[in-house]
C-alpha cells in the first residue's frame, strides 16, 4: 500500500509540491487563496472586466477606466471612480435614501455606494451583487451584510424596501422580463413593502437600420485594458412603459423624481 502511494506521488510530483506549498501558508493566506479560487469559479464572464476594473481602482489605480461598447457601434469610456462616489456625488435619480424604510435589500450593490449611506443613516441593510470583486470591496469597506448573489435566484427572508438603483432593473434584459422580475420582488417583499428603481428613456433613432424593436432593449459589452467581455443584454425603460407592464402584474407606480433627459426615480408597490 505504501509502495503504491509512493509510486503515485512519483508519477504526480506536482502533488508533492502542492502539499509543501500549502503547508507553508499561514491560515489567513490559505483563506485568501480559497477566496480567489471561489471568485474565479463563480464569476460571470460578462462582468469580469467590471470586477477587474473595480479592484484595480480600489487597490490604487485611480485612472482605471471601463469601456462600454454597444451593438450599434457606440463606445463610451467610463471612469471607475464613478462607482466609488460619495453621497454628494449621487445622480439626481440616485437620491432615494429619503424614501427608504425598514429592512432594505440593495440589489446590484456594486462597491456599496448606496449601502454605505443607508447604513450611515441607521438602516438595516443587506447588499447583494453578482460580481465577486464588488462584494469583496464591500466587505473591505465595512458593509455588515454583503453577499455574492444573483438576485434572480436569491431566496431570503422578506424586506420592507428593495433598492434597485443604478438602472439595475435592466437585469431583466427585455420588456418581457419585467413581469418575472416583479414576481421575484413580490416574493421578497413584506406586506406593504416597496420597490425603488431608476431608469431612463432611450431616444428613438429614426430610420436606423441597427435599431429594431424597443429602443431601450440594449446589447453591450464591457472591456478593461485587454479583457473584453462577451455581449450582454440590458433594459432601459421609460416610466410610461414600466407603468403599463407593472399594472398588468397588479403593481402600482409612482414617479418620485424626473430629469430633463428622460431619467426617473420611481416607487412600485405590489397589491399583496
Amino acid at each position: 500500500m505504501r509502495r503504491e502511494r509512493a509510486i503515485s506521488e512519483v508519477r504526480h510530483p506536482f502533488l508533492i509540491f502542492w502539499r509543501f506549498f500549502l503547508s507553508t501558508l499561514r491560515p489567513g493566506e490559505l483563506k485568501r487563496l480559497c477566496e480567489i479560487k471561489k471568485m474565479r469559479d463563480s464569476n460571470n464572464p460578462a462582468l469580469e472586466p467590471f470586477g477587474q476594473a473595480l479592484l484595480a481602482y480600489w487597490r490604487g489605480k485611480k485612472s482605471a477606466e471601463l469601456i462600454h461598447e454597444f451593438k450599434n457601434g457606440q463606445k463610451k469610456p467610463l471612469p471607475v471612480s464613478v462607482f466609488f462616489r460619495s453621497h454628494e456625488g449621487f445622480l439626481t435619480t440616485d437620491n432615494a435614501v429619503e424614501y427608504c424604510r425598514g429592512h432594505i435589500l440593495v440589489v446590484g450593490a456594486g462597491t456599496g455606494v448606496h449601502a454605505l449611506e443607508l447604513e450611515k443613516q441607521g438602516y438595516d441593510v443587506t447588499a447583494i451583487d453578482i460580481c465577486p470583486q464588488a462584494v469583496q470591496i464591500m466587505k473591505e469597506r465595512g458593509i455588515k451584510d454583503a453577499r455574492q448573489q444573483d438576485f434572480l435566484h436569491f431566496n431570503s427572508k422578506r424586506f420592507d424596501t428593495i433598492f434597485m438603483l443604478g438602472h439595475n432593473i435592466g437585469m431583466c434584459e427585455s420588456l418581457n422580463g419585467i413581469k418575472g422580475l416583479l414576481r421575484r420582488c413580490e416574493r421578497l417583499l413584506r406586506p406593504g413593502g416597496q420597490l425603488l428603481v431608476n431608469s431612463v428613456k432611450e431616444p428613438e433613432v429614426a430610420n436606423s437600420p441597427r435599431q429594431k424593436g424597443y429602443p431601450g432593449e440594449l446589447e453591450f459589452r464591457l472591456s478593461y485594458e485587454r479583457n473584453v467581455g462577451p455581449w450582454m443584454r440590458w433594459l432601459h425603460v421609460d416610466f410610461k412603459t414600466l407603468t403599463s407592464h407593472a399594472l398588468e402584474c397588479g403593481w402600482s407606480t409612482e414617479k418620485l423624481i424626473e430629469t430633463e433627459d428622460g431619467g426617473f426615480l420611481a416607487r412600485l408597490n405590489p397589491s399583496l
